[in-house]
């Protein structure tokens, strides 16, 4: 009787425990990054800086205007799972953040970017943080794994 209630214990453990998930972000693939490279060069350089390194008054920006923030790993964007930098680059939202960007600042990159666009300019930031912030990304990331695997599932990562 012992062991069976043991093996039942066991094997509801087994159902229960997390399972790791895929990083949507797959910063470590050269083929991913170099693609990433082109499109932040094209995209979003112009205003997050050649070098992630975001925008300041001193850039000639509008006050009025918002600064574009930085992506490097002085920046925050590394506090966000995967899943929200992609609602965020796609739609300007995120359900993460409980806030929508300025849509005259941040443009929507969901017509303009196809999701795997989106996932390799993500990727190529994320290749370019410090170790150290990689890796609180991922623990950020492991918090929000159930999201970031229901997002992959709604997305066409097929090539581009």
């Amino acid at each position: 009787m012992c062991l069976a209630i043991g093996l039942m214990l066991a094997g509801a453990f087994t159902l229960l425990s997390p399972r790791e998930v895929e990083p949507l972000l797959t910063w470590d693939d050269s083929a991913v990054v170099a693609r990433g490279q082109a499109i932040y060069a094209a995209q979003c350089a112009a205003c997050h800086g050649v070098n992630g390194q975001g925008q300041s008054a001193a850039d000639g920006v509008a006050s009025s205007a918002p600064l574009a923030p930085p992506h490097d790993g002085s920046g925050h964007t590394w506090q966000h799972p995967d899943y929200a930098l992609i609602q965020l680059t796609k739609a300007g939202e995120s359900d993460a953040s409980c806030k929508s960007l300025d849509k005259d600042a941040m443009p929507k990159f969901e017509e303009a970017l196809s999701d795997r666009q989106i996932v390799d300019v993500l990727s190529y930031i994320k290749s370019k943080w410090p170790t150290d912030i990689r890796a609180e990304h991922d623990a950020v990331n492991h918090l929000y794994r159930g999201q970031n695997a229901a997002v992959r599932d709604m997305l066409d990562l097929t090539d581009s």
